[in-house]
């Protein structure tokens, strides 16, 4: 019995440990605010047709698992996406063993790749990421408002099959009820983003909350967005639909499917948009 209490008093330190790190040096106790750019005039850039996944790939777990980055990469080249919004992405944090996963998966995939640090860890980063197989001509971090965890939205503009697009990846507060007025003022924020687009968009992300949270509903009532229907739970564990691709309405969706596929907690969402 000793012997047992001795181990849990370790796991009750380590546990302390990084709770209270992750409390004083990573949480945030301010409102913030969303500096949204101005609207911009629109340009019809659209590629004909471009396949988009949405993937949380619970990067936490290559400390554990040390062939789970190489097996996200696997799965990735297995669907051939033409860009992929990625979320819990670690660059040099013990949570990688110190790996670059950014680097790793451009390695693996052979698609070009940008990173979006939402806060540091540790001498490490934590965020966002975009992969494509077309050419990445700026990437930008917008901080999202919230206390906590801080959560930011990525955008790229990509030129990719004759056209150009802007490309939106995000993760938005978690502890789904909970954090439900966080969420809404950080899904207000992604709007004003979006809006400001100067070329066609898309938004992807893990947003933490499923389609019929009312946070979620006031968002998809949006008319700039739309959001394909029907997809079925993305996370493993609570069996709910957290991850999702939105896109302005010059698309139209041609198919979208939620794969049981791959090594996170999270199922990717694949979504097929042609433009005619």
């Amino acid at each position: 019995m000793a012997r047992w209490k001795r181990i849990l008093l370790v796991f009750g330190a380590i546990f302390a440990v990084v709770f209270g790190y992750r409390f004083f040096a990573v949480y945030e106790f301010r409102a913030g605010e969303c500096k949204a750019a101005q609207p911009r005039v629109f340009a019809s850039t659209y590629p004909k047709r471009l396949v988009v996944m949405s993937w949380n790939i619970q990067g936490h777990a290559s400390l554990l698992r040390g062939e789970h980055i190489a097996k996200v990469a696997e799965t990735i080249a297995q669907i051939k996406p033409d860009i992929v919004g990625i979320n819990e992405a670690h660059r040099g944090t013990w949570q990688s063993r110190f790996d670059d996963h950014v680097e790793e998966l451009r390695r693996r995939t052979g698609l070009n790749a940008a990173f979006g640090e939402s806060y540091d860890l540790l001498g490490g980063e934590f965020g966002n990421a975009v992969l494509t197989r077309g050419r990445i001509v700026k990437a930008d971090v917008h901080r999202l408002p919230g206390t906590g965890e801080p959560r930011t939205v990525m955008e790229t503009i990509i030129d990719i099959d004759g056209g150009r697009v802007e490309f939106f990846v995000t993760h938005l507060t978690a502890w789904e009820k909970l954090n439900r007025a966080t969420r809404r003022v950080q899904l207000a924020c992604l709007a004003n983003h979006v809006r400001a687009s100067a070329h066609p968009f898309i938004l992807t992300g893990d947003l933490n909350a499923p389609p019929d949270a009312p946070e979620l509903v006031e968002f998809r009532g949006d008319t700039v967005l739309q959001m394909p229907a029907g997809l079925t739970p993305t996370h493993r564990v609570m069996n709910l639909q957290l991850d999702y691709v939105f896109a302005d309405r010059g698309w139209t969706v041609a198919s979208a499917r939620v794969l049981d596929i791959g090594p996170s907690d999270h199922r990717p969402v694949v979504v097929e948009l042609v433009h005619q």
